[in-house]
Parts: C-alpha cells; sequence; structure tokens
C-alpha cells in the first residue's frame, strides 16, 4: 500500500459542529429568530437532502445552494434573503475546522510512512481554508475535491481523475472515510480497499467494506 486517499467531512473535520455554528451565525445575521436545536437538526436535514440531489446529478450547484435555505425559511416561516444567506454561510463555513481528538495522532503516524491525499466532495477553496486554519494541509501531498474535479464521490470518474493524476495500479491504494454511500461505495466501485470510520457504532452497514474502525487510531491495526 502506496497511496492513502481520506475524507475530510465526519472523518478528519467536525462538519456537524462547523456546519452548526455557520448556520447559526447566518440565521443571526439575516433574520430576527433564536436558533434551536431542532432547528439546527433539520438544516442539517435538508442540506444533506438537497447536497445528495445536487451529488446524484438531480440539481446543478446553485439550485443547491439556492433550496437549502429555501427550505429552512420556509420551515421557520421567516422571510430571508436566500441568495445572500448562502453566500453568507459558505463564507462562515470556511473558517470552522474543528478536528476530532484522534485526528492529529493518525496524521503523524501515517504521513512518514505514506503518501496521503485528500478526496472529498464539497467547494474547493472552504475545503482548502479549512485544513489550513486546522494546521492539517502540510501533510498531504495533493487535494482532490469534487469542485475541482468535476465529479462527487462515488462516482468512479472522480476516482479515475486521481489515479491519472498520481498512479494506475489500483491495488497500491486505500481510501478511508465516514460515509458508506460515497467514501466506502466510491472505492468499491474503483476496484481499491476501504476503511470505514464508523464513529457512531452504527449497525446498519448495508455496504461490504475492507475494514471498519470506530477510532482513527485504529488504523494503526491496519497500515
Amino acid at each position: 500500500m502506496k497511496y492513502i486517499l481520506i475524507d475530510l467531512d465526519g472523518t478528519l473535520l467536525d462538519f456537524k459542529l462547523g456546519e452548526k455554528n455557520a448556520f447559526i451565525d447566518t440565521i443571526k445575521r439575516f433574520i430576527n429568530y433564536d436558533v434551536n436545536e431542532a432547528d439546527v437538526n433539520e438544516f442539517s436535514r435538508v442540506n444533506e437532502f438537497y447536497f445528495n440531489e445536487y451529488k446524484n446529478g438531480n440539481m446543478s450547484r446553485d439550485e443547491f445552494h439556492f433550496m437549502r435555505f429555501k427550505a429552512i425559511y420556509e420551515y421557520l416561516d421567516v422571510d430571508g434573503d436566500i441568495i445572500e444567506s448562502d453566500k453568507y454561510y459558505i463564507n462562515k463555513l470556511k473558517y470552522q475546522a474543528d478536528l476530532f481528538s484522534d485526528v492529529k495522532g493518525f496524521l503523524n503516524y501515517l504521513y512518514p510512512k505514506y503518501e496521503l491525499y485528500v478526496a472529498s466532495n464539497g467547494m474547493t477553496l472552504v475545503q482548502l481554508e479549512r485544513m489550513k486554519i486546522a494546521g492539517i494541509d502540510n501533510y498531504f501531498k495533493d487535494y482532490f475535491v469534487s469542485e475541482n474535479v468535476g465529479y462527487n464521490k462515488p462516482d468512479k470518474e472522480f476516482f479515475e481523475y486521481i489515479f491519472n493524476k498520481i498512479d494506475n495500479d489500483r491495488s497500491e491504494y486505500i481510501i478511508i472515510g465516514d460515509r458508506l454511500d460515497s467514501d466506502i461505495l466510491g472505492g468499491i466501485n474503483c476496484g481499491i480497499k476501504t476503511i470505514y470510520l464508523n464513529r457512531d457504532n452504527s449497525t446498519n452497514l448495508y455496504i461490504k467494506q475492507d475494514y471498519v474502525i470506530s477510532s482513527l487510531d485504529e488504523v494503526k491495526n491496519i497500515l
């Protein structure tokens, strides 16, 4: 094994916390409303739903950005500037870079032994800024983010792009990620090894993976 593809959100960066903080800041900026936990959960739900619609080719990126705030404002029964809210949210999200506690030890262990690459769905500038703020950008030889690749995980084309840039020998790769439907399915689709990070200890492992871990510390038992 030579090349390690590593997901960002939910694997290295606590996206749920960043999403929550950016959403609360956005609502405070645009409407007179006190956000509660149910509102945060609803935004997380609609954000996930419309991102999956975009990822699966059912809507454009612009439609995704518009629909998530249209949906949450309808849920809250308030009027807000949808387009400006989304722009503000993205800007706030750029600075949300909370690492899980097991990340630094994990990267310090892998860095001397393998070539590390980011493999992430998302917006390139947002992801790069968050990596820099978190202080992990220097661990990676390169980054592959869906916006600049032109395809989303789990599309085979996302991974073909990586292989063409690095090395076509798929036996040399393994991917580590927290999403069965993108990281693990993508790895399976393109014929590389997979490590599923199951932080929540879910029992619904509906996609077969090569390895399952509950913490990044357990990677030492595999690689």
